[in-house]
């Protein structure tokens, strides 16, 4: 039974889509314009249910996006789009679609989107705003003042953008290899194209850098998530997935930095890791081998996964009543506690 895509929170605290494919459940990454959306326009909180149809929109447009660009057009016609929308989520979806600027390289996606979609007879192609979007945006190009301003002109002695001293190319370099899939060539291209640090680059949209010529998209959300990583803004990986499956984090390390330099990012990795090494919902005590199976059918392959289930998403598996989910959920976070 496919499951609801729901807004959930990672845990480091971003919003997310966790959705239903054939192949299980899988969180999608939100950039801002998504997020506003759902919960500025819809007012959705976390668990919330969101309505199906604005799922392949926000993926076709870069505003929820799987790490691993290269799958976008293989997958996109499995995301789920039907349902009924009420009026307020009707006219939210079709503000968003024409109102937002739309990079060209996505334009067919959105079209193709539209066609599919319960707005298509509110919405043609030529309301649609696509055009040319700059590689990137205006705060991450270099900037043209360079030249020091007198301590003297800032009499309370902080320092100032225009005062802090020019940043050698060498010294760039060096911060962005810091990250793990993202050696000397890659580096070398984000700087060129403007990216001087780290939090510039954790500050920056998918959408933007991957037109960085010789950046695929996968690239772009490694360089996106370890740039995260390193700012402190998200748990490093490693450490999310020892936290999660028990196994220590020298295992996880070099996986994740060889898909890394593969161009899979860590967001896309951790759930495939997670299964591989980790414990699966047959190993949780109170489970039946009837059980597991139901659960692995419908998306919960992990304790972890079922941790982060709601009693109800548990309850419309077959065979789980609502004593049993909740047994079960109980059972499932004690194993991740004591592992």
């Amino acid at each position: 039974m496919r499951q609801p895509t729901r807004l959930i929170r990672d845990s480091v605290d971003r919003l997310k889509l966790e959705i239903s494919l054939p192949g299980g459940r899988y969180q999608l990454s939100l950039d801002d314009r998504a997020v506003v959306v759902l919960t500025d326009k819809l007012g959705l909180t976390e668990r919330d249910t969101v309505p199906e149809p604005f799922v392949p929109f926000f993926v076709a447009m870069g505003d929820a996006w799987f790490p691993n660009q290269r799958d976008v057009d293989a997958v996109i016609g499995d995301l789920p789009s039907s349902g009924m929308l009420s009026s307020r989520e009707r006219s939210a979806l079709v503000s968003y679609v024409t109102e937002s600027n739309i990079a060209e390289r996505n334009g067919k996606r959105v079209q193709s989107a539209l066609e599919n979609s319960p707005i298509a007879d509110d919405v043609s192609s030529d309301d649609l705003q696509i055009v040319d979007l700059p590689s990137l945006p205006d705060s991450l190009k270099p900037s043209e003042n360079t030249s020091p301003v007198p301590q003297a002109s800032n009499p309370e002695g902080k320092v100032t953008e225009s005062e802090k001293p020019e940043r050698s190319k060498a010294e760039i370099l060096s911060e962005l290899e810091r990250i793990q899939g993202i050696g000397p060539q890659r580096a070398g291209k984000f700087a060129e194209a403007g990216v001087a640090s780290l939090e510039e680059l954790a500050d920056s949209r998918p959408g933007y850098l991957s037109d960085i010529n010789g950046i695929s998209e996968g690239i772009t959300g490694v360089a996106i998530e370890g740039a995260r990583e390193l700012v402190g803004r998200a748990k490093p990986a490693a450490e999310r997935l020892r936290d999660q499956t028990g196994v220590s984090e020298s295992v996880f390390d070099p996986a994740l930095s060889s898909l890394a330099a593969s161009g899979v990012p860590a967001s896309e990795a951790l759930p495939k890791l997670r299964v591989l090494y980790g414990p699966s919902v047959a190993d949780i005590d109170v489970v039946t081998g009837q059980q597991a199976y139901f659960l692995a059918e419908s998306g919960y392959q992990t304790p972890y996964d079922i941790t982060q289930a709601s009693q109800e998403e548990l309850t419309d598996v077959y065979q789980i009543g609502s004593k049993t989910a909740e047994n079960i959920q109980s059972a499932a976070r004690s194993m991740i506690n004591e592992q």
